[in-house]
């Protein structure tokens, strides 16, 4: 049994979040697990909820691993977490997300733990910040490689932009680990949860959903899917579009549905039946998969999103920009179809070829699911991790 200390940046809703804790939940069955998390931005949902379905992992939080760079803020957060790590005396040390990524490798190396792992969920190098930011960022990057035991890639892609684009480290010390998902709860009592979403957002049965999952900010690139409601609505009067998230860009999506004639309500504040749902959070994300008819995807950069995995589990065809690692866990014209980035056009001919043809919607969706069944099993990404950690305990 080794002793494996997880750093997360920020205990918020997002398929991070969601993807490391259930990773944890597998791990403590065979390993003595820490769990060292940050708070979240004003703007984002706290998750600590979802540490209450893990009892016997001892959860150490650590108010730092915000997003920017704060010198005084990021030194407390070092020290701290230094003093953390000696108590504890891991064998590993894995960490994710950026920030975290940064003071927490920083942290592990300065306490001399054997083992440094990091896993890359989506990469910063382009898409968040300005160009000379970023650089700085692929800078710092090569430099923490060199601290680091192994980097996890999410796909064969991000680890060829590791290596080859971004040279970030030889490829020997890249390793794929695809991600997993719990499926129960996406195949589970799918009618049920269907009803729920359904009635709650006031849809009609011959109404068909359309939606897009996950925090409201620069990198999805919501502005794409506003275009594609705008010019979807006017020939098909029976769909109607949900943004499922929030985020501090959202009363600015708001203004551009004014501008753009959408009929929207922010549903939290104003319950009532309209052409686009701003949601807000939806802590049970298996409810919205059930009752949505259709996910999308506007991104200028991914990694594997997690999104896209849990539409394809509850049997719903994607449309897909064709950001990041999405050709790994998207069939195109078998569980979904992909298209050229920033193309509003495309991507209203992808979703209207599935609006027109119900069957094929249908079709995609039932091989999503199976795709989901081989692919995404969350058993499959921990007995991976399991061995690696193995492998690198023994090094």
């Amino acid at each position: 049994m080794a002793k494996i200390a997880i750093i997360l940046g920020r205990l918020v809703i997002g398929g991070t979040t969601m993807d490391t804790l259930q990773a944890a939940r597998h791990l403590q069955q065979e390993h003595q697990l820490l769990l060292i998390t940050g708070g979240g931005q004003k703007d984002e949902f706290e998750a600590a909820y979802l540490t209450e379905h893990l009892p016997s992992i001892r959860h150490e939080r650590i108010q730092g691993f915000s997003g920017s760079i704060h010198l005084w803020k990021d030194w407390k957060t070092y020290r701290q977490l230094r003093k953390v790590l000696r108590r504890f005396q891991p064998d590993i040390v894995h960490t994710h997300t950026a920030k975290a990524g940064l003071i927490g490798r920083l942290a592990a190396a300065a306490e001399r733990v054997p083992v440094l792992v990091h896993t890359f969920h989506g990469l910063m190098f382009h898409g968040y910040y300005s160009t000379f930011v970023s650089r700085f960022i692929v800078y710092m990057e090569r430099w923490l490689a060199k601290k680091t035991t192994r980097i996890i890639a999410l796909s064969s892609m991000q680890q060829q932009q590791i290596v080859e684009q971004y040279r970030i480290c030889p490829l020997q010390k890249v390793h794929v680990v695809p991600l997993g998902i719990e499926l129960d709860a996406f195949t589970e009592q799918q009618d049920s949860k269907r009803s729920f979403f359904r009635s709650r957002y006031k849809l009609d049965e011959d109404e068909v959903a359309i939606g897009i999952v996950g925090r409201i900010v620069p990198i999805k690139n919501h502005d794409l899917f506003l275009q594609v409601v705008a010019q979807l609505y006017p020939q098909f009067p029976q769909a109607r579009f949900f943004i499922v998230g929030d985020g501090h860009l959202r009363r600015k999506l708001q203004q551009q549905c004014d501008r753009l004639g959408i009929e929207y309500t922010y549903f939290p504040e104003e319950p009532r039946k309209a052409t686009l749902i701003f949601t807000s959070w939806i802590t049970e994300v298996d409810k919205a998969m059930a009752g949505l008819d259709m996910v999308v995807l506007t991104s200028h950069n991914e990694g594997t999103p997690v999104s896209l995995m849990e539409a394809q589990a509850a049997g719903k065809p994607v449309v897909s920009t064709k950001a990041g690692g999405i050709d790994d866990i998207v069939r195109n014209g078998e569980t979904g179809l992909t298209v050229k980035q920033h193309d509003a056009g495309h991507l209203c001919e992808a979703i209207s070829q599935l609006l027109n043809y119900n069957a094929q919607r249908l079709t995609m969706g039932r091989a999503g699911a199976a795709f989901a069944q081989a692919q995404f099993r969350k058993e499959r990404q921990v007995a991976d991790l399991h061995q690696l950690y193995k492998s690198l305990l023994r090094m």
